[in-house]
């Protein structure tokens, strides 16, 4: 009898930062349809150093579940096309990367551009906008 040892182990976690940013494909493409597949193929994705990525053991395309201390979210991750600095992760704004967002303003905005979170690798899929607005 074969056991499948995936269900007891868990995947290592890792502490990044997520900066958030405006992209104008991104934008377009939402504008144009916000709950299309190109919208969320633009969305519900992670951009971080190559070697960052091989260091945590995520390849290229892979489906990571971030989690902060205000939400949590699964997305793609994908390598950038140039090096970054190691432990930041880049998110456009949308609503994937709201999810990770602190609610405590303090009477000003959120913010968006030191998020803490832990990144791990995982096996669940992205949900597409219409069931990430409905929570």
């Amino acid at each position: 009898m074969a056991v499948d040892v995936g269900k007891f182990i868990r995947a290592p976690e890792y502490d990044i930062t997520v900066v958030t940013y405006r992209d104008v494909f991104q934008s377009s493409a939402c504008e144009e349809d916000r709950n299309g597949k190109e919208c969320e193929r633009l969305s519900a994705v992670i951009v971080l150093d190559t070697a960052e990525m091989k260091r945590m053991g995520v390849r290229d395309g892979a489906n990571v579940r971030l989690t902060s201390k205000w939400g949590s979210i699964v997305v793609k991750a994908v390598f950038s096309p140039r090096d970054e600095q190691k432990e930041i992760g880049f998110m456009v704004n949308s609503p994937w990367s709201n999810a990770l967002v602190s609610d405590e303003t303090t009477g000003g905005i959120p913010e968006f551009k030191n998020i803490k979170v832990k990144i791990k690798v995982s096996n669940e899929t992205i949900i597409s906008n219409k069931e990430l607005l409905s929570l």
